[in-house]
């Protein structure tokens, strides 16, 4: 491993143990035991390291859309969504902090992110809707809302989790598939049973009852 290398390495461990705004470039040389000049012959301040790990996790995700999405059905979103949110641990200091979300080179990369994930989902749809799996949209923009809604609980999901509770049954692939399966037809929810099995079909979370629900309101 070169020295550029283990600065990278190493900076990407101590931001995700302390935060990025915590460490100095000091810190950072004397975890790998080089003086600090040194360090600044590779990267003139942390910002520098940002970009270059920034750029990194960028070619990893590409890479791991295309080892998960190499074709198009809802297995494969699934195994994507997986490892998506252990990528995001990997780069944690990066999604968790709102701070560093917002600076400009990661808020580009992550709305590239998005339109990528997007364009995948929508590309799903039509072909789910093609093979009668999916219903037709009956209100305009339904599936593009969808497209968001799937985006935004893989990318909250580790973030949300001191907000969601302790005693929280609910997991990430539950409400993902919540969000998904009212528009499948009855082809595609026996494809899918098919696939996942009934017991997980019928796993998603307590059933809603509504006479119950309005006892407790009134």
């Amino acid at each position: 491993m070169t020295t550029r290398e283990k600065i990278l390495e190493e900076g990407k461990k101590l931001f995700n143990e302390v935060g990025f705004g915590t460490p100095t470039l000091h810190t950072l040389a004397q975890r790998i035991g080089i003086s600090r000049g040194n360090l600044t012959y590779y990267f003139k301040d942390k910002e520098a390291i940002l970009t270059a790990l920034v750029d990194e996790m960028w070619l990893e995700y590409e890479l791991l859309i295309g080892r998960t999405m190499q074709f198009p059905s809802w297995s494969s979103t699934y195994k994507a969504t997986a490892a998506f949110l252990e990528f995001q641990k990997k780069y944690s200091f990066i999604f968790f902090d709102m701070k560093v979300v917002a600076l400009p080179k990661v808020a580009t990369l992550i709305a590239r992110m998005k339109s990528r994930s997007t364009e995948q989902t929508m590309t799903l749809i039509s072909f789910s809707i093609e093979l009668g799996n999916m219903k037709e949209e009956n209100i305009p923009g339904t599936y593009k809302n969808l497209c968001d809604a799937l985006w935004m609980i893989q990318f909250y999901w580790i973030p949300s989790e001191p907000y969601r509770g302790k005693n929280s049954q609910t997991t990430w692939d539950r409400l993902i598939w919540s969000a998904i399966l009212p528009h499948f037809t009855e082809k595609g929810k026996q494809a899918f049973i098919q696939r996942f099995g009934k017991e997980y079909y019928q796993s998603l979370g307590d059933a809603y009852n509504h006479k119950k629900q309005q006892d407790v309101n009134f």
